[in-house]
C-alpha cells in the first residue's frame, strides 16, 4: 500500500487479519516478527482492532485500520500521523457468528465474576462461580476475546483478564437506565443521607451508583462527585418507596432512581457496606456508574484508579 501526496509518498507492508478470536498478545506477536523482516512500515488491517490492540501497535509505531473508523497511521520518512475513532464494539455479526450481546442476566453475572476473580478460570468453574450454564459462559467467550477483553489458552481456559477493557465492552451494550426492569424517579424529601440510615439491614434491595461507589474507596479518599442521586435495585419498587418515604416526581427533580434489576442475583446475596447498608457488586456499581446520567462516569475513573494500584489489571 502507498500513501501520497504530490511531494511524498510512503509504502507500507500490510498485514490483514479476519477475526479470529486471538488475544492482542498473539496478534502484536506476529506484528512484531512481520515488522522485523519488512523493508516498509508495517500497517495492520482487521475487521475491528480492540482497544488492547490498538495501545499494543500504538507502543510499536504500528500502523492500523479498520471499517468501524479506528485508525492509526504513523510514519517517520516521511512524517506522517493520522489517528480517528471508531465503534466502541465490533461490528455487527455476520449470521452465525458468536457473537452475543451483552445486556444480558447470564453476560452480566459472568461479567462481574470475571471482573473479581484472577485467571486461570476454566469454563465450567467460572460457570459456577457466576451461577451461569456453561453452555451460556462458553457462548460469552469468543466476544470477551474480540474485544481483547480476555485471553484464552488453547484448552479454553481464561488465563488473562484486562478487567477495564472488559468493563467498557460490558457498558457498550449494556446500561442502568435502559437494560433493567421498570425504573422509576423519586424525591428523598428529608435527603439522602437520612434513606441510607433507613435502608440498613434490610434484605429487599440493593444500592448501586455513587452511593454504593464510595464505599469501595480507601476510607482516606474523598470522593470527586458529591452525593446527588441514590440508585436502588428492588423487587418491590412501591413497597420500597413508601416504607422510606420517598415522593413519586419527573426526572429532572428526583435524587432518587430505582429499579428492578433483569438479573434477580444481584438482590439474593448482596454485600454489606461499613455503614450497614446492601450494596452491588463492585463491576456492577462501576457498570451502573459509568451508564448514569450527569458526572457519576467521574467515580468509575477514581475507583478504578484506586483498584489498579493493586491490580494492574484495571489499567489495562
Amino acid at each position: 500500500m502507498t500513501i501520497s501526496s504530490p511531494k511524498m509518498a510512503v509504502n507500507f507492508t500490510i498485514e490483514s487479519k479476519y477475526r479470529a478470536h486471538v488475544s492482542a498478545d498473539q496478534v502484536i506477536n506476529q506484528l512484531n516478527a512481520l515488522a522485523e523482516g519488512s523493508p516498509h512500515p508495517l500497517l495492520f488491517v482487521g475487521e475491528y482492532v480492540n482497544p488492547p490492540l490498538r495501545r499494543a501497535c500504538e507502543k510499536r509505531a504500528i500502523s492500523y485500520v479498520d471499517p468501524t473508523g479506528w485508525a492509526y497511521v504513523v510514519s517517520d520518512e516521511p512524517p506522517i500521523l493520522i489517528r480517528t475513532e471508531g465503534a466502541s464494539r465490533p461490528p455487527i455479526p455476520r449470521e452465525n457468528t458468536p457473537t452475543t450481546r451483552l445486556n444480558g442476566p447470564a453476560a452480566g453475572r459472568a461479567i462481574r465474576c470475571l471482573l473479581e476473580l484472577d485467571p486461570p478460570l476454566g469454563i465450567r468453574q467460572l460457570a459456577k462461580r457466576s451461577s451461569s450454564s456453561p453452555a451460556a459462559v462458553s457462548k460469552l467467550m469468543p466476544t470477551l476475546v474480540d474485544a481483547g477483553a480476555v485471553d484464552r489458552s488453547a484448552d479454553g481456559t481464561v488465563t488473562r483478564i484486562r478487567r477495564r477493557t472488559l468493563l467498557d465492552r460490558w457498558t457498550a451494550d449494556y446500561s442502568f437506565m435502559h437494560s433493567n426492569g421498570v425504573l422509576l424517579d423519586y424525591l428523598a424529601p428529608r435527603g439522602l443521607l437520612r434513606v441510607l440510615e433507613q435502608i440498613r439491614g434490610r434484605d429487599d434491595l440493593c444500592v448501586t451508583g455513587s452511593a454504593a461507589g464510595r464505599t469501595y474507596l480507601p476510607s482516606a479518599t474523598i470522593p470527586v462527585v458529591p452525593l446527588t442521586l441514590l440508585t436502588l435495585y428492588s423487587r418491590d419498587i412501591a413497597r420500597v418507596a413508601d416504607s422510606l418515604g420517598l415522593i413519586r416526581t419527573d426526572r429532572g427533580a428526583s435524587n432518587v432512581i430505582v429499579t428492578t434489576p433483569r438479573d434477580p442475583e444481584l438482590l439474593k446475596t448482596p454485600r454489606l457496606s461499613a455503614q450497614g447498608f446492601p450494596i452491588a457488586p463492585i463491576g456492577q456499581v462501576l457498570a451502573d456508574l459509568l451508564t448514569l446520567p450527569g458526572r457519576m462516569a467521574q467515580e468509575a475513573e477514581q475507583i478504578m484508579e484506586s483498584l489498579a494500584e493493586k491490580d494492574p489489571a484495571w489499567s489495562e
